[in-house]
């Protein structure tokens, strides 16, 4: 009886502190992390064959299979450097230029804290339930209220102030994951299989990008309207299997996740504000090199084409404007978006036991940069350009029930460049990312 409320507050605990805590940011592939769970994090996110604790929902829910009954707990410090910088204008701000002011501009808040909870509770040897609350994903850009020469060039932009001419500007995405989850072993506990419904939330705000208001079907819903939130399902399968002594395969898929719209930027995201999470697969394979050697890699493929706010381009805009058609505007059903393309995503990582309750990880995480160099004027906003991620961690056992882990990330600068569309000036999008992360983990 002692132990079941205390597992019951527990899951309260972890409950409010997940639903509490969705103000972070976070942009690594895309704008998904780059892996989910402290101990696949310093491994470069591997976790589709390979499952080591709570958090393995995130990655595949058959990982949970006949999983001890534990509870994981962690605290993330993540630190994006963001920029842009601006060539030299080629035409004078108008109806039909909007250059950007010359120079570098940094993004402002930088520091972000993100907690992560798991619980698993053990049926039997090859049963297990379970719920993880994740960060998604997330994108983040605070740019200051500097004064601008080039505004005061268009008297009908909203201020002489900031990037876009109407004061500070940014937006904050945050996604939030709950995912309950219930996974069984098969064929003499060598196929694990999973399954979990998806329960999504999402909150968003966009500011300083008044100025755009002519481009919108909506423009009193498209800048400077507080946060807004949204709840949306998905669901998601995954599959585990030793197909020799020590090698073990992975797959997982999560459909897309469909979430209601953002009502209060419907002048912004293509379709009245519509804002999915898009679909993702993965495969993997771990093996056991030796007895304290486990080596492990995994493919991922991110689907941000089933996002119309995420992939559609922003040459839309200009097609709507020859066919005079205004469902190719902001907010439009065809309206632009961020023009992001599908990417893939290849993780390797090793774990080394080292003896004494020490195990050690390192990993690398590659993946595609999905910003192209035609996009780079919206994506001032978003600039997920990130590529390769070098990550490191370890785990103390500090007695038979409880452990101590912790990892690090590091993604060296990377950058794009291209052309303003709107007026022919080249803009260059920087960014680079630390993150630490410690966790603690008690087995029932």
């Amino acid at each position: 009886m002692e132990a079941r409320i205390i597992r019951r507050s527990l899951i309260t605990v972890a409950v409010g502190l997940a639903m509490g805590s969705a103000g972070v940011a976070q942009a690594t592939n895309g704008y998904f992390a780059h892996g989910y769970g402290i101990k696949a994090k310093g491994m470069g996110g591997v976790g589709m064959a390979i499952s080591q604790d709570a958090y393995a929902p995130g990655i595949n829910p058959a990982g949970i299979a006949g999983m001890e009954s534990r509870i994981d707990g962690s605290l993330a410090y993540f630190r994006p450097e963001r920029s842009y910088e601006a060539g030299e204008p080629q035409m004078q701000m108008g109806m039909d230029s909007f250059p950007i002011a010359p120079g570098k501009v940094d993004s402002n808040s930088k520091n972000f804290f993100i907690p992560s909870i798991g619980y698993v509770q053990q049926i039997d040897e090859s049963r297990s339930w379970g719920i993880a609350l994740l960060g998604n994903g997330g994108l983040n850009t605070n740019y200051p209220g500097f004064a601008n020469p080039m505004c005061e060039m268009n008297p009908q932009t909203p201020t002489n102030t900031g990037t876009f001419c109407a004061g500070s500007a940014g937006v904050n995405l945050e996604q939030m994951a709950i995912i309950p989850t219930y996974a069984q072993k098969f064929a003499d506990g060598r196929v694990s299989v999973g399954v979990s419904p998806i329960i999504s939330y999402q909150r968003f705000e966009a500011k300083g990008i008044a100025s755009f208001g002519g481009m919108s079907v909506d423009p009193q819903n498209l800048s400077d309207n507080g946060t807004d939130s949204t709840w949306g399902y998905g669901a998601q399968v995954g599959l585990q299997a030793e197909v020799a002594d020590g090698v073990h395969l992975g797959a997982s898929y999560r459909s897309k996740i469909r979430n209601s719209d953002f009502d209060d930027y419907s002048g912004l995201f293509a379709d009245g504000g519509s804002f999915d999470v898009p679909s993702t697969w993965g495969l993997g394979v771990a093996v056991e090199v030796t007895p304290s050697v486990t080596v492990a890699a995994d493919y991922q493929r991110i689907n941000y084409s089933d996002v119309d706010a995420v992939s559609n381009r922003f040459e839309n805009l200009f097609m709507g404007m020859q066919m005079q058609d205004p469902s190719y505007m902001l907010g439009g059903k065809n309206g632009p978006g961020f023009g992001w393309r599908d990417i893939s995503i290849f993780k390797i990582g090793a774990q080394f036991d080292a003896g004494n309750g020490w195990t050690w990880r390192v990993g690398y995480n590659r993946g595609q940069n999905p910003v192209r160099d035609s996009e780079v004027l919206f994506n001032i906003l978003a600039p997920a350009v990130m590529e390769d991620h070098l990550t490191a961690g370890f785990t103390k056992e500090l007695s038979p029930n409880s452990e101590l882990s912790f990892s690090a990330m590091y993604a060296p600068k990377k950058s794009v460049t291209g052309q303003n569309p709107l007026d022919g000036q080249d803009i260059t999008l920087e960014m680079r990312q630390y993150e630490l992360e410690v966790g603690y983990a008690y087995r029932f």
